[in-house]
């Protein structure tokens, strides 16, 4: 079965990035957590479960797997006293696995019985694949969660990102009963012992590190330290901005106090005391009028414990602090370290399938060359129609101006072009049609765009520029190009473009399919052979008496589709692919070519075009203006209003 791996390995040192969003900042996960983490997944990712076909599954010590994998996950102790299997107390989960695999050589996939015979030992993750029912429950959960990946916070993200962790969430929960995948994806979200265990058990391990490391004088070995409960009351986010923070804060309140913690200490109520309270009763001892002493503490504690149960919301562990009588310039941001920006992946790929539709049947001017082939050149009659089914479609389009859906075959109405043109220019900032006061035109798409182009083209440069093949290239400036325009798009793409651009490509795909690639059309226009782009090319020729730049305006259509896709996928951890990331730079670094191979036959045409030439392209357009009365527009390319039958 495939593991979820949504933090690739890679080699070398990376520049980390801040991920900038319009929802404030969010950042790299903290050192320690990363640490903590990995030394977890690779614990329990090693094998330690043994397979009897009489008594079924069982780990270390022939207990059962469902009595071994339900022990109790405890955080990891840190200090010099806490070595091997000592750093988590006894009889927990990782105790156990750590001292099965020592004891019996684990890694070597074998453990060694006393007569010297061997027999074969399992990870969790072959465990899971041996269990027909397990395993599908683990591919129905890992499917659940990619489609949900983005609506998850930072911490559960993180946690979750470690195949091996994952693998012990599924085989807790089956074991503990939870035997479907709806209850499965509960239990591991919801209940204590699911993935909330996890988080904590990371926010402690590595919080005890930092204290140690700091040689701070706390107790923080024992799951009931005060500065532990603080700790996990505050469920800090894993975010490398805040998490040490936090733990300084939250440590801070016991060092630079540790006068007047003493003296709760040798209280006779300081068992009694709620640990979020603590902070609160120091605070009042320094604040007290009459000095507290080891003498009166006894009388005066009860009196500070009822002021502050008597105050509503004491619980919520607000921290106030002096006035010095400064003025106050901090802000404090008005969102979270762990939500997630959240944008309607849907919208950008409807901008992506707009994109292309646009590029190909309006910018091809396809939608043009269907009409100038049905209007004109089969007026002169210069093809045959012998196929039933090309007849009806030609009937349908031209004669009645609908199409069949490729799909579904529902009978639809054709797009008009001033139609198309307004959600182009709604979108996009495409073109010069007019609009309705009530449309929003995304006047900021053509920089987000141009930006997103231009930092890929430095990026190029710089990789390129780079003495050492070898070094990592930022790429934070990419990044956060891509993320205004997923911002963008989102919002913009919405409304009633969801509910055109479908209609607009299945058009397009109708008349190159089943007209402009039947191949009674294709024979008939290119003898030689060829295929639609051939069609194109030559009926675009008799149209407007030049060749179309039709393969670079595919490419450009495919592309610019491509990129728009990976704009809607794209999330931080997406780009930390290194497969991905690439072919993402690889698609921007084509369109740049296919971009500036467009502008360069522009320049060509304005530059190279021969009088005569240019002349008689105008005098088509003359004719039609002198044909038509004084002051009447200029009858539409194509649409209802040319022929009215």
């Amino acid at each position: 079965m495939a593991t979820l791996n949504f933090f690739p390995s890679s080699n070398g040192v990376k520049i980390r990035r801040t991920n900038v969003t319009t929802n404030g900042v969010s950042a790299d996960i903290d050192v320690n957590v990363k640490g903590q983490l990995a030394y977890l997944n690779d614990l329990i990712s090693k094998p330690i479960l043994t397979r009897d076909y009489d008594n079924g599954w069982q780990g270390p010590d022939d207990t059962s797997v469902a009595d071994f994998i339900t022990l109790p996950l405890k955080a990891r102790r840190i200090g010099s006293k806490y070595k091997e299997e000592q750093q988590w107390e006894d009889d927990s989960l990782l105790y156990t696995f750590y001292n099965a695999v020592n004891r019996n050589n684990y890694d070597a996939k074998a453990a060694t019985i006393s007569n010297g015979s061997t027999y074969k030992v399992y990870s969790l993750e072959e465990y899971i694949d041996a269990e027909e029912k397990l395993s599908l429950l683990k591919f129905d959960f890992t499917d659940r969660l990619a489609n949900n990946w983005n609506n998850l916070d930072l911490n559960t993200r993180t946690i979750l990102s470690y195949p091996g962790i994952v693998n012990y969430l599924l085989a807790m929960g089956y074991n503990a009963g939870y035997t479907e995948v709806n209850g499965l994806t509960n239990f591991i979200f919801g209940n204590r012992a699911g993935k909330r265990n996890v988080v904590a058990y990371t926010q402690v391990s590595a919080a005890r590190q930092y204290i140690h490391a700091d040689k701070v004088d706390v107790t923080f070995n024992s799951e009931t330290s005060p500065v532990i409960l603080d700790l996990l009351k505050g469920n800090p986010s894993f975010s490398s901005l805040t998490f040490n923070n936090f733990v300084e804060k939250v440590v801070g309140n016991y060092v630079s106090n540790s006068k007047e913690l003493e003296l709760l200490k040798h209280s006779k109520y300081f068992d009694d005391i709620p640990a979020v309270m603590i902070p609160k009763l120091i605070r009042m001892i320094k604040q007290s009028i009459l000095p507290v002493t080891a003498g009166n503490i006894d009388t005066l504690l009860p009196i500070f414990m009822n002021e502050i149960e008597n105050t509503p919301g004491w619980e919520d562990d607000t921290e106030t602090t002096e006035d010095d009588g400064s003025p106050d310039f901090s802000v404090v941001f008005l969102d979270e370290d762990a939500s997630v920006v959240q944008v309607l992946a849907d919208n950008i790929r409807c901008a992506a399938q707009m994109f292309y539709s646009m590029t190909l049947g309006d910018e091809l001017d396809i939608f043009s060359v269907v009409n100038f082939f049905t209007h004109k050149f089969m007026v002169r009659g210069n093809i045959q129609i012998a196929d039933t089914q090309l007849r009806e479609d030609l009937q349908l389009y031209v004669f009645s101006n609908k199409f069949t859906h490729p799909r579904t075959g529902r009978i639809v109405d054709r797009t008009r072009p001033a139609e198309r043109q307004m959600f182009y220019k709604q979108v996009f900032n495409f073109g010069n049609a007019p609009v309705t006061d009530d449309v929003v035109v995304n006047r900021e798409f053509p920089k987000c765009w141009r930006i997103l182009i231009m930092e890929v083209a430095r990026y190029i440069q710089r990789a390129q520029d780079s003495p050492n093949p070898d070094s990592y290239v930022s790429r934070q400036p990419v990044m956060q190009a891509v993320e205004d325009l997923q911002y963008n798009l989102s919002t913009h793409c919405s409304g009633m473009a969801n509910v055109i651009s479908p209609i607009i490509y299945d058009e397009l795909y109708f008349v190159i399919k089943r007209i402009l690639s039947h191949p009674e059309v294709v024979k008939q226009l290119v003898p030689a052979g060829g295929n639609w782009w051939k069609v194109v090319e030559m009926l675009y020729q008799g149209m407007k008496h030049q060749r179309p730049k039709t393969t670079i305006l595919y490419n450009k259509a495919k592309l610019g589709y491509e990129i728009l896709n990976s704009v809607a996928d794209y999330n931080p951890v997406t780009f930390e692919d290194d497969k991905r990331f690439s072919t993402f730079i690889s698609n921007v670094d084509a369109f740049i070519i296919s971009q500036a191979q467009l502008q360069g036959r522009d320049e060509e045409d304005t530059e190279e075009e021969p009088a005569h030439r240019r002349h008689r392209d105008r005098e088509p357009d003359r004719q039609e203006e002198e044909d038509s009365p004084s002051g009447a527009p200029p009858a539409p390319a194509s649409g209802k209003d040319e022929w009215d039958f």
